[in-house]
């Protein structure tokens, strides 16, 4: 019987120890001025059409870029976005989608802290499980950077695709998630 406590308390401890909340910032990357992909595995998960660029290096930054965090030594970060020149130009929806392919086998988004780049506008935030629609939201955003709470009633995602609104730019100082193990 102690045998068996023994092995569930750990079980319990590994499985509680897993799914630890992970704030995932754009720090470790390299401080560049041109925009560019986050590359796959950034953080174990899977980014696709979304950048990362240090605002303070690239000319072409809008205001929500440069509200983002200096850390205590006072070092400049880079901030993630989904959008461009190119959407604001044809005044299109942009998509950015983070994935937990090749990363954990699934996450659980908790919040982001973020920002509409060059001007007021939406995102339009998807969940899904394995290919299956969970749920959506929509928040209104500012160039002042505030943290959107993502539904909890999502649970276990294996996928956020983020829209802009049309012509808009969304960026990211951070996101908070629990790494799953499925």
């Amino acid at each position: 019987m102690k045998k068996t406590m023994v092995l569930l308390v750990v079980t319990l401890t590994l499985a509680l120890g897993a799914a630890a909340q992970t704030r995932i910032d754009f720090s470790d990357l390299p401080l560049i001025g041109i925009p560019t992909l986050i590359p796959n595995g950034y953080s174990a998960l899977n980014w696709s059409n979304i950048y990362y660029v240090d605002p303070s290096l690239w000319p072409g930054a809008g205001s929500g870029y440069k509200d983002g965090p200096i850390q205590a030594n006072l070092r400049a970060e880079d901030v993630a976005f989904v959008g461009g020149k190119a959407c604001r130009q044809l005044q299109e929806a942009c998509y950015g989608t983070i994935s937990a392919l090749g990363g954990p086998t699934s996450f659980q988004a908790v919040s982001a802290t973020v920002a509409g780049g060059f001007g007021p506008t939406y995102v339009l935030v998807f969940a899904y499980h394995n290919g299956k629609y969970v749920g959506s939201v929509s928040y209104p955003l500012s160039t002042q950077m505030h943290t959107i709470n993502f539904p909890s009633s999502w649970g276990s995602i294996t996928q956020l695709t983020f829209q802009t609104g049309a012509g808009g730019d969304l960026v990211f100082y951070d996101l908070q998630v629990y790494l799953l193990g499925g």
